[in-house]
C-alpha cells in the first residue's frame, strides 16, 4: 500500500486561518476544518484496521476505498481501508 504524503499542520493552520477570515464554512466539501477530520478519520481507520487484522486469522488487507461523510453541515470524501475477508466495517 502506497503511503500518502504526511499531513502539514502548519499547511493546514495557514490554510484554515486565511479560510476563516474568508467566512467559509467550517466544515463540509470546502469546509475549514474538512482537511484535518478527514485526515485524522483516514489514521483512526487504518490503526483501527491494524487491530482488526491482529484478531482475523488469514485475513489481510485490499486496498482502499472512497465513501461520502454527510452530515448537516454539508459532505466530503473519505478514503477508507478495506479487508479481503470484508469483516472490517
Amino acid at each position: 500500500m502506497k503511503d500518502k504524503p504526511d499531513f502539514s499542520y502548519e499547511d493546514f493552520e495557514r490554510e484554515a486561518i486565511k479560510g476563516l477570515y474568508e467566512k467559509k464554512n467550517f466544515m463540509g466539501e470546502n469546509g475549514v476544518f474538512t482537511p484535518l477530520i478527514k485526515h485524522f478519520l483516514e489514521k483512526a481507520l487504518a490503526l483501527e484496521l491494524e487491530q482488526h487484522l491482529k484478531h482475523e486469522g488469514g485475513n489481510k488487507r485490499n486496498g482502499l476505498t472512497t465513501k461520502t461523510v454527510k452530515s448537516s453541515t454539508g459532505e466530503f470524501e473519505l478514503t477508507t481501508p478495506r479487508d479481503r475477508n470484508n469483516t472490517f466495517v
